[in-house]
């Protein structure tokens, strides 16, 4: 039996839902409200208000937008507090391309130094890259060749060619696979796992999936 009805944990839970709920949704018209008498950081005593009435509008939308697509880290806020800890500007990004992967936010305790702070992301963030690049030598990635690409490209009717019975039966095969079954099948057909994983996203991955069926 516990001293009270309710544990840390769901004190946890209920402060961040609180948080949340604080911070979802905020008027349009609020939004302008909290920016006047705000200086805009890149104009040193300009402040929002003193844009005229168009590039104030764009401003107010951009960040409404912005509000509206924001993460939810309202138990990360709330756990960091509880334990002490601060947020700062520190933080590393992996990339897969232009595209960012992986990005890590840090918390330090009050008492740790710029240079200790420094130390630990930049020794961090060089450690995770060393492993990623380790992991991508062993496993690279498969090369997608023409015919294979037009093969995918032709199983989802977005053009190429028809492949020989063999390949058409095992691509007819892979769109009905459970994962356990397609991760056996990109086993054993890299490549055209490859290329089927291009057209799961979406119309970039499937042209470039069409560049490579025309490099023939």
């Amino acid at each position: 039996m516990t001293e009270h009805a309710y544990t840390t944990a769901d004190l946890l839970t209920e402060a961040a839902r609180q948080h949340k709920a604080a911070t979802e949704d905020p008027s349009f018209s609020g939004i302008g409200e909290q920016m006047e008498g705000h200086k805009i950081p890149s104009r040193g005593g300009f402040q929002w208000d003193q844009l005229d009435d168009d590039d104030f509008d764009k401003a107010q939308r951009a960040i409404d937008d912005l509000l509206g697509k924001a993460a939810d880290v309202s138990r990360w806020a709330v756990e960091l507090g509880d334990d002490g800890l601060e947020p700062e500007d520190h933080q590393f990004t992996l990339n897969a391309g232009p595209t960012p992967i992986i990005r890590v936010h840090f918390g330090f305790a009050p008492g740790l130094g710029d240079e200790a702070r420094a130390a630990f992301v930049e020794g961090l963030g060089a450690a995770a890259a060393r492993e990623m690049r380790l992991a991508l030598e062993e496993n690279p990635e498969p090369t997608i060749g023409s015919e294979a690409a037009a093969h995918v490209l032709f199983q989802e009717r977005l053009g190429g060619w028809h492949a020989s019975t063999f390949v058409a039966k095992l691509l007819d095969l892979w769109t009905s696979a459970d994962t356990a079954h397609a991760e056996h099948l990109a086993d054993a057909f890299p490549e055209y796992a490859a290329a089927i994983a291009l057209v799961k996203k979406g119309q970039p991955g499937i042209e470039q999936l069409r560049a490579i069926a025309d490099r023939i």
